[in-house]
Parts: structure tokens; sequence; C-alpha cells
């Protein structure tokens, strides 16, 4: 966060962000940071350092995980509401990961409508304030474009405005802004990985992540129906 800082970047929302692709404006030296899940060290570490900076950032919520009180779940300690409550009155946005972080693509249309839409909704009760984006849970399943109309159309019918996955890269003015990239920062990363990653020199790694998804999911339809293929 200090080098980004100290290069001159800013952190931004993802309205702000996207409002800036759709005119062309340069944003080189932008950023939108994101957090997945509500773990309680982005309240008990992340904030500080954040504040110090002068940035803000999104939290995405997995909101069966999210009580009164500290629940600890396989391992990880989460966030409560009411530092949720502190988080938002600091500046920090927040955002739906679903109600239990399914598997969506393995759900029933009525439970995926289930996971997005109520996870909105108690989001909104809990803060008293609109949701208008999404981060989607597991790899993205970029190579299912059924899927991905069918929960495109289901975002924007639950009141969405933008989404963020696992697909990798910068986004820009051609991403679909339900689906946006994102860049994993993890804390074995050096200061020249984290420069070639906002740089750009990470961006072609799409296309083979991509491929492998594409090859995986025609393996999987050849196994499942060997005779029609």
């Amino acid at each position: 966060m200090r080098w980004l800082r100290n290069r001159g970047y800013r952190a931004v929302d993802l309205a702000e962000a996207w409002a800036g692709l759709e005119v062309g404006d340069d944003l080189s030296k932008t950023v939108v940071l994101t957090f997945d899940d509500g773990y309680r060290d982005f309240y008990t570490e992340a904030l500080e350092v954040l504040k110090q900076c002068g940035f803000t950032a999104t939290i995405f919520l997995t909101t069966d995980r999210i009580r009164n009180t500290p629940a600890r779940i396989e391992g990880v300690e989460y966030l409560t509401w009411s530092e949720v409550r502190e988080l938002h009155a600091a500046g920090m946005r927040f955002g739906s990961h679903t109600v239990t972080h399914a598997d969506l693509r393995s759900l029933a249309l009525d439970q995926l409508e289930y996971e997005v839409g109520h996870s909105k909704e108690i989001i909104e009760q809990k803060l008293g304030v609109p949701v208008d984006s999404f981060s989607y849970p597991f790899a993205f399943p970029e190579e299912d474009k059924d899927f991905m109309r069918y929960l495109e159309d289901l975002l924007n019918n639950l009141g969405f405005e933008y989404g963020v996955s696992t697909i990798l890269g910068r986004a820009s003015r051609k991403s679909n802004r339900f689906f946006l990239p994102r860049l994993p920062v993890n804390n074995w990363d050096d200061i020249s990985m984290l420069r070639a990653k906002v740089e750009g020199g990470y961006d072609w790694l799409h296309w083979p992540q991509l491929l492998k998804k594409v090859m995986f999911h025609h393996a999987t339809i050849m196994q499942q129906s060997p005779k029609a293929i």
C-alpha cells in the first residue's frame, strides 16, 4: 500500500473506476482495492494501513459468516456486523459475495438467486445503504457463456451495477462491468512483481487461464456425453 501511495496511485471505488473507463479517462495511476469474504484481519490489520495511505477499499461479504460476535470458520475469523458498520463509517465500501460462498454453477436457479439476492438484502438492511457490487466466489467460469449470460441478467435484475471476478488482468472499456478482471496480490509478492502486475505485465496470463478452463470444460462434456461426441 505504501509503495502504491509513494508512486502516486489513488484508490477509488468500482463506480468511479467504471465511470472513468467509460469516458476514457487516464486511469494508469488508479486502483480499486478489493477484499473477498470479510475476514476480520481487515479490521485489525489492514484498516490502519489503508487510512495511513489515504485509500479506500471494497469488502465483499459472505453474509452467513458475518455475525454479532466473531465467527471462526475453517480456522479463519470473520468480521462482526458492528465492525462492518464501523468500517463503513470510515469510508470502506461493501458488496455481496453470496450468502454461504457456494459454487454457484452447482445450484438450482432458485438457490442461485437466493445466494446472490439475499446477501445483497442483508447487507443493505444492516448498513442502510444500497449495495451495487458483487464478487463471484471460486474460479470464474468464463468458458460457460450460457451461465455467464444468465448470471449477468440476474445481477442486473437484482439491482447490481458492477461485479468482479477471478479473471486475470486489468479492467478496460471492453470488460464486462459485471465480471471485471482483477490482479491477485499475495504476501509473497515483492515490489518488482507488484509493479509488473499494476503496469500490465501480468495481463497476458489471462489467455492461458482461459485456455485451461476451455479445455477442462470440453473434457468434462466429453466425459459426461461420450456417445453424443
